[in-house]
Parts: C-alpha cells; structure tokens; sequence
C-alpha cells in the first residue's frame, strides 16, 4: 500500500492566498510598440487625438543629413534635431523614444516606440505660416517758395519722397526735365541727386532751383521716380513769370575788423553796415549770430533790430571783442527782414589769435628770482658754516 504524500497545509494556504491576490491585482507591464514612419517636411502624427503630436518642420544638411522636430503635448513645444542614425531615448514630457534614418532631401524615415495603449496616429499637414510680402510704394509731391515771380528771379523747388510700402525700394532713377523759360541757377544741382534706395517708412527731400529766363506761364512737368519695374509721378505745377520786375527791398551786411591778428588779452572793434541795394523800403530787419567759442564781447552787442531801412540807406553799428583763448575765429551774422524771411549770412574775414607770450613773463620773472634768491642764501649759509 503505497503511503499517501503528507500535504503541508501552510504552504498551501499561502499559494492559495497568492494566487488570489494576482488575480485580484494583476501586475501591470508597460507595453510599447516600435514603427516606422516616412515623413515629409511640414507634416506631422498625431497620437491619441492631439495627446501627443511629432512634425517635421525642417530637414536639411550641414555637416551631415539632419531633421527639425516639433514634439507637442498639452499646448507646450519642446524642439529636437536629429541626425541619421541619432536616438532621442525621451523627450521633456516622457511620452516616446524616436531616432531617424535614411534622411533624403525632402523625406525622412523616423522610428518611434510609443506606448502599446495608444491608437495608431494618424497623418497630417503642417500649414506653413504665410510670409508676407514686401512691397515698396514711393509717393512723391512736388512743390515750388512761389508761383508768380518776375523774370530773372530764382524759384526753389522741393520734391518729398516717401515710402509707404513694407519693402525697400531698390535702383532709384530720377527722370526730371529742365521746363521752358527757365535756366539752372547758379549753385544749385539740376537735377538733384538722387540715393540708390529707400528703406520702408524712410522719407527723403530733393532741393534744386531754377532762373526765370522768358515772361509766360509755364507748366512744369512731374518728377518720375522709377525703381525696380515700378514708377512713381508727383503732381505738376504752374508757374507764371511777369515781364515787369517788382519792387522788393535787397540788403547786404558787411563785417569789418580793425585788427585782424590779436593776442589772448588784447580786444578787436568789430564793424557791421547793413545797406539796402532795392528799391523799397526793408521792414523788420533782425541781425544775430552767435559769438565764436574763445571770444567775449566786452563792449556793444553784436544782435541789432531795426524797424526800417529804407532805399539806398545804410545803418551801421559796432561792439568790442576780447580774445580769450588762441584760434582762428570767424564773426558769422545772419540778416532777414520782411522781403527775406529766411536770411542769409554773411561772414567776417578771419581773426587769428595767439598766446601772449607776456602772460608767461608774470610767472617766469618772479620764479627766477626766487630761485636766483634760494641759490644767494645757500651759498651764503655755506660760506658761514666753511669758517
């Protein structure tokens, strides 16, 4: 009779309970699952409807094949670059592991291990954000100090250009033509220069001026601004030249010096004559400048008003200057008055100052006798001490 195994009960008892809490807590294992996929510049995968997503958004070359990738989880964005045959064992969030392989120039085989729960993702486009495209757009105005004038007068024309586009505008050309009954005037460009480009929200002015030279009424073309293959056209303007010269005031300033080559110290007379060379009465006649930077007035004033001069009259006024520090210095005053709103300047000849080589002597003079001095007394003392 074969004796029957001798069961331990404990044993027993306790796999029993094991296997009880197994099937009521099963031990969970993290499954994943490993696929490639081909993708393209500006597409993406989009895992568990938008949980997780990976694009593409550039694959280029540099030293080697590279691809640019977006990982976004939960609105956040973290960026990767991968080269052919990199590993990125997880990303800030946690989520995947992925390397790359096999970068062409304008796809890219990506592997991605990715939890076993998750959906297959699925394909999309990445929209490409618009880039906005500069254009320039130059305005121009064309404007003139005056539209009657009598013949042999100068008129200033002015040319405001203004680009209003979001690009620059590149390769400007002027086309501006001379009008009839008019000459270039003396000193003045015709026509303007004009710079290569304009930068976007840049404005740029153009100054010439023109002579009268026939009575009429003359219509003065627009200025073309050409740049790239567009074209830009100001207004026109007409201008009406009168054979009879019309009275008008005409003054000159001249400034004279007494002296000419000063000493820092010494003081020069300055001399300032105003004289109406026109045929009218001037009216409201202001003269100011300002002083040279080295020099004082110590006497006058070089600023003068007067109410009126009249036709073929002078005024004439003076002040003292005192040089204080050596340089070449130039009284520069400015002249306007009621026919003349705007000025002119007139300018003295050149004042040279110089050291005083005096002002060296004060100081040198009594240092030599102080020295000269301590050197009597030394000696002295020495010949005292010698007996």
């Amino acid at each position: 009779m074969i004796p029957k195994p001798k069961i331990d009960y404990d044993l027993s008892k306790k796999l029993s309970i094991l296997i009880i809490i197994l099937l009521i807590f099963p031990i969970q294992v993290n499954a994943v699952r490993t696929e490639s996929f081909f993708m393209k510049n500006h597409t993406g995968l989009d895992f568990m409807n938008g949980y997780y997503k990976v694009e593409v958004f550039e694959i280029g070359e540099s030293i080697k094949s590279y691809v640019r990738l977006h990982l976004i989880s939960g609105g956040l964005t973290d960026n990767h670059t991968l080269y052919e045959g990199d590993a990125l064992e997880s990303d800030r969030f946690n989520k995947i592991m992925l390397n790359s392989s096999f970068i062409q120039q304008d796809s890219v085989r990506i592997t991605i291990e990715y939890p076993d729960e998750w959906h297959e993702p699925i394909n999309y486009n990445v929209e490409i954000p618009a880039v906005e495209e500069k254009i320039p757009n130059i305005e121009l105005t064309k404007s003139a100090d005056k539209t009657t004038m009598n013949m042999g007068d100068v008129v200033e024309f002015k040319i405001n250009l203004e680009n209003t586009g979001n690009g620059t505008a590149y390769n400007l050309s002027l086309d501006e033509k001379l009008p009839q009954g008019f000459a270039r005037a003396p000193g003045s460009s015709f026509p303007p220069i004009l710079q290569n480009e304009l930068k976007a929200g840049e404005r740029l002015e153009l100054l010439f001026a023109l002579k009268a030279v026939e009575p009429g009424s003359f219509n003065i073309e627009p200025t073309t601004i050409r740049y790239g293959s567009n074209t830009a056209r100001s207004n026109s303007l007409s201008i009406t030249v009168l054979n009879e010269k019309k009275e008008k005031s005409n003054l000159s300033t001249v400034i004279t010096l007494d002296k000419n080559n000063l000493l820092t110290g010494e003081s020069a007379k300055v001399t300032v004559k105003i004289t109406n060379n026109g045929n009218v009465s001037a009216e409201s006649i202001l003269i100011e400048g300002a002083l040279p930077k080295g020099m004082e007035v110590t006497e006058g004033d070089l600023r003068q008003v007067y109410k009126k001069i009249d036709s073929g009259e002078s005024e004439e006024y003076s002040a003292t200057l005192k040089a204080l520090e050596p340089g070449n210095y130039s009284i520069i005053l400015k002249t306007s008055y009621s026919d003349d709103s705007t000025g002119f300047s007139a300018n003295s000849d050149s004042i040279i100052v110089k050291e005083n080589e005096k002002d060296y002597l004060y100081v040198l003079v009594p240092a030599i006798i102080i020295i000269v001095g301590m050197a009597l007394f030394i000696i002295k003392r020495h010949r005292e001490y010698s007996f």
